[in-house]
């Protein structure tokens, strides 16, 4: 059964997490990039964007896109991207297609806020 990609978005100090949820595809697009296209804050008052992914069941090929498109972007902004909650699974996909070139990947939260804590010193 198809479950639907939600979006949620909350701040943090100097940036912010997007909670993914659902089946990540290339229908995630317009969520997830349209967003941030016309974000005046990348790499001045957001500097880290953190994936939460826990809660993302499947991503396909176009999700993948996706995301490899949206850590591209925040890196030539000049943001440091994070992501947790990835499976073994997408963890071995994300490290073949070279999408952690541009993401970093930490066991949870906790490690990822840390990480950045300790950038902003």
């Amino acid at each position: 059964m198809k479950q639907p990609f939600v979006l949620e978005r909350r701040q943090i100090p100097s940036g912010m997490v997007l909670k993914l949820s659902g089946e990540l595809t290339k229908s995630a697009e317009d969520d997830l990039i349209a967003g941030f296209e016309g974000e005046s804050g990348l790499g001045t008052s957001i500097r880290f964007m953190a994936l939460d992914l826990t809660q993302v069941a499947y991503i396909n090929s176009g999700g993948m896109a996706v995301l490899i498109r949206l850590a591209r972007m925040g890196r030539k902004a000049g943001v440091h991207t994070f992501a947790w909650g990835v499976t073994p699974h997408y963890e071995k996909l994300f490290r073949m297609v070279g999408l952690t070139e541009y993401l970093m990947l930490y066991p949870n939260e906790f490690a990822v806020l840390q990480r950045i804590e300790s950038l902003e010193l």
